[in-house]
């Protein structure tokens, strides 16, 4: 998110997102062919432009890096509220400042700028899943 000054506003509970998980992504992304993997989420992008995700669909992409259900247990509802009318954006803009200390998480952060209309709405569905499954275990959400 940009201000009047055009300086970057990062979102307070992507910020603590990534920082609490940042290790759990380098060791990750450390143990896997980060370019095969985007080559190959590339082609599935390519060949399903509309794709529409279930909880039984996440794939490691997404459960490493943009919903992680036990950080999402550990908010307050205020802080739910701040990550439910969040963005995708904000999330890749949270991750950004990461890309410059690890090689991985920059190849990740740019192949997810290539693709931001793709990932921003998958999320949208991804997010609204959590959101029932948490208004379902009593979140006020």
């Amino acid at each position: 998110m940009m201000t009047q000054n055009d300086e970057i506003v990062i979102n307070p509970v992507w910020s603590r997102f990534c920082t609490v998980q940042i290790d759990s992504w380098a060791d990750w992304l450390a143990s896997i062919h980060v370019n095969s993997y985007l080559e190959t989420a590339e082609r599935f992008i390519g060949l399903n432009p509309f794709w529409v995700p279930t909880n039984e669909d996440r794939t490691p992409l997404f459960d490493n890096l943009m919903i992680n259900d036990e950080f999402l247990e550990s908010l307050s509802d205020a802080g739910l509220l701040v990550w439910a009318n969040s963005t995708f954006r904000d999330f890749v803009t949270a991750l950004r400042p990461y890309g410059r200390a690890v090689k991985e998480i920059d190849y990740v952060v740019s192949f997810f700028d290539t693709h931001i209309a793709w990932f921003s709405r998958v999320y949208q569905f991804i997010r609204a899943e959590a959101i029932m499954d948490l208004r379902s275990n009593g979140r006020k959400i």
